[in-house]
Formats: structure tokens, C-alpha cells, sequence
């Protein structure tokens, strides 16, 4: 799918080796799409932990 919105980023030296490597092993087309996949899972993190923090838990109480 194409981007709609174009970003800059900067990435510290390691972490711009490690997406470069990442991308000539093929494991993902382009940095882009690393970075989308890196996106999508912190906002899948994020959204499940949101959802820990206002359902209840099991009580301690017996």
C-alpha cells in the first residue's frame, strides 16, 4: 500500500545498521516497511496494555 503521509526520522547510528541489516537480509522490502511493522506492534503493545489498565484483574481477595 503506498504511504499517504511521508516522516523524517532519525535513528541513532546502531539502530540505522540494524534496519539496514534487517533490510539486506530480506526480511522486510524497505526500511519503511520495517518501520511500519515496528508501528504497528509498539501500537498493539500499547493498546493491549491500555486494556490491562482499565479492565479489572482477578481480585487477591478471597
Amino acid at each position: 500500500m503506498p504511504a499517504k503521509y511521508s516522516r523524517h526520522i532519525a535513528l541513532t547510528e546502531p539502530l540505522a545498521a540494524w534496519v539496514d541489516e534487517q533490510v539486506m537480509r530480506g526480511e522486510y522490502a524497505s526500511a519503511s516497511d520495517l518501520i511500519r511493522a515496528a508501528v504497528r506492534l509498539l501500537r498493539s503493545h500499547q493498546e493491549t496494555k491500555d486494556v490491562q489498565r482499565i479492565s479489572p484483574g482477578p481480585s487477591s481477595k478471597p
